[in-house]
């Protein structure tokens, strides 16, 4: 029997196959993933294609069961991955994980510890001694997903912008705004993002932007990064208070597009914030395996329990 892990990201959608002993045999990577932010042609595209990489030299017929790692789960996207996957698969068993779920195997293997994922958007998630549960923000762009890229970025313009009016200091990224947008003045920026098809995207990808000028020492982007860290803090001091985890050394994880692009500053930046939050020194894990592999395993366990 064979067990396929599936991660659909927003750029990218890679799968895993691995035996009943958790062997990797195979591996796929392909285009975007997830249907919230690309249109459901290419999702179903790219799920194929990083699919059938994986099983290149293996028989269909041998996948058991197949785990799904996805953002926006919640807003009903499960039945739609069950259809794209019983075209490729029609025998397999399929199971629709919320990203942060995977994610937190990626890092624990199942045991207990909270993760936080720093992509475009962002998400705390724990689990307890007693296999208790509980998530912390990932509540979107509009209401929420505090230290992820979107925000970042999202900070960044608001700063450039209030420096370009006069309201306040000069920042690099005002120049760096008018790059990223390939503006001549503010005006056009505005154009471009309320006219864009997908502005989450598009504004979430200014947070490199913000996190080179703070690598040059620009003082208002550093501050964005350090909010940032402070946010994150937040998120693992309420998912530890909501779990009732006293210490929680060694049970801290973070993971994310965002955070490994930014993890230079912002990991010493986070660390800094929970030993003030918690009053001890913290090192944050980080995933020992990749989002996809960390399904598969799921897929392998869900169909040993049954």
């Amino acid at each position: 029997m064979l067990f396929l892990g599936i991660d659909c990201g927003g750029t990218k959608t890679k799968a895993v196959l691995i035996d009943e002993n958790g062997l990797v045999l195979g591996e796929g990577k392909s285009g975007p993933g997830n249907p919230n932010s690309s249109p459901l042609s290419v999702v179903r595209q790219s799920i194929k294609n990083a699919v059938l990489q994986a099983l290149s030299r293996h028989c269909r017929e041998e996948v058991k069961a197949v785990c799904i790692s996805a953002a926006g789960t919640l807003g009903g996207n499960s039945q739609l991955f069950e259809e794209i996957i019983s075209e490729i698969l029609p025998s397999a068993e399929v199971i629709v994980k919320g990203d942060y779920e995977v994610a937190h195997v990626a890092c624990f293997n199942f045991r207990p510890g909270i993760v936080f994922i720093a992509g475009t958007g962002s998400i705390a998630y724990g689990i307890n001694e007693k296999g208790e549960s509980t998530r912390v923000g990932g509540w979107g762009h509009l209401v929420g997903d505090e230290g992820s890229g979107y925000w970042v970025g999202r900070e960044g313009i608001v700063k450039a912008l209030r420096a370009y009016d006069g309201r306040e200091k000069d920042t690099l990224l005002t120049a760096y705004v008018l790059e990223y947008f390939s503006a001549h003045t503010p005006d056009e920026i505005i154009r471009t993002i309320y006219s864009s098809k997908n502005p989450k995207t598009l504004v979430g990808g200014f947070a490199p932007y913000v996190v080179k000028a703070a690598k040059e020492g620009d003082s208002t982007a550093y501050s964005i990064l350090r909010n940032a860290s402070k946010e994150i803090a937040i998120a693992y001091r309420a998912a530890a208070k909501r779990l009732g985890l006293e210490d929680v050394r060694d049970k801290l994880a973070i993971t994310g597009g965002f955070y490994f692009g930014a993890k230079e500053l912002l990991k010493p930046l986070i660390e800094n914030e929970l030993r003030k939050i918690f009053g001890y020194k913290i090192t944050l894990k980080e995933p020992f395996i990749s989002e996809a592999e960390a399904a598969a395993i799921i897929a392998l366990k869900t169909m040993q329990k049954q």
